[in-house]
């Protein structure tokens, strides 16, 4: 997002993306602590063999100019219920949610694991970008770039916390429409919104929005790392940006697995 106050280019980054050997997902984790930190000393549910299916959800948010001892990153852990399909398998949960802060074992409470936040399965989604990602959104629109990156295992939930659905809006529509309340609440302002789409998908980059831009290439200038030919699109209203994304979602590598019938099958990145 940028002001043509400025003269510098901010973004506000929405990722999902799939760990291909972890049974969790991933939201959000403090400064310079890693995942794997536990309250025991035990290896974190990311690298577990539990069945459960937490979502670990990252945010980011810097300055440009800001040293990397000074980047704010949080981590938050959010569960989904057990879906219908597990129950008849005689799933059964795995790990929980003991408090805000907390992840534990139901089978051994002594093993636990402590992040910024934690939401059970009963969050609503608006809750969890009240709480974990709505002060990235209004921190780009200030001038610092924010990234919120949902991370985990096939069926997880990335999908439905990202995207959503016309009943429960995901972090990405929500985000969206946070950024276009806050430019009508800041009429002294101009800013100028550009779009881009992009997949992940066997280490090749693909811009969603345009179907012709396959295999792209990331390459870095002073002003940062950029992928080299993507395309952007002036938006003017929340409409417009989320007809971009289901326009692109269309161009999207998706395929079944073992435990969902229509699964993402490529990291995307969309950028604001």
């Amino acid at each position: 997002m940028a002001s043509k106050q400025k003269s510098r280019l901010k973004k506000l980054g929405l990722s999902s993306s799939k760990a291909a050997n972890s049974p969790s997902t991933s939201t959000t984790s403090s400064s310079k602590q890693y995942l794997d930190t536990s309250i025991d000393g035990q290896s974190s549910p990311a690298s577990s063999s539990a069945r459960s299916k937490p979502q670990y959800f990252y945010s980011e948010s810097l300055p440009l100019e800001t040293e990397r001892s000074k980047e704010n990153v949080t981590v938050t852990v959010r569960f989904r219920p057990l879906s219908p399909r597990e129950i008849r398998q005689g799933e059964e949960i795995a790990w929980y949610a003991d408090g805000d802060t907390i992840v534990r074992s139901e089978h051994n409470p002594s093993i636990a694991y402590a992040y910024d936040r934690v939401f059970g399965p009963t969050t609503t989604t608006r809750h969890v970008y009240d709480v974990a990602a709505q002060h990235v959104v209004s921190g780009t629109m200030e001038g610092i770039n924010g990234t919120i990156f949902a991370y985990g295992v096939t069926s997880s939930g990335k999908t439905h916390t990202m995207h959503g659905d016309q009943r429960s809006p995901g972090i990405i529509p929500l985000a969206v429409k946070d950024a276009f309340s806050i430019i009508q609440e800041t009429p002294n302002r101009e800013f100028l919104l550009r779009v881009s789409y992009l997949e992940i998908y066997n280490e090749v980059v693909n811009d969603l929005l345009n179907p012709a831009g396959q295999n792209l290439r990331i390459r870095e200038d002073a002003q940062g790392t950029f992928v080299e030919g993507i395309k952007e699109e002036v938006v003017l209203s929340p409409a417009h940006a989320l007809s971009l994304i289901a326009a692109g979602e269309e161009h999207r590598h998706v395929g079944s697995t073992n435990f969902n019938l229509l699964s993402s099958r490529s990291h995307t990145i969309f950028t604001l």
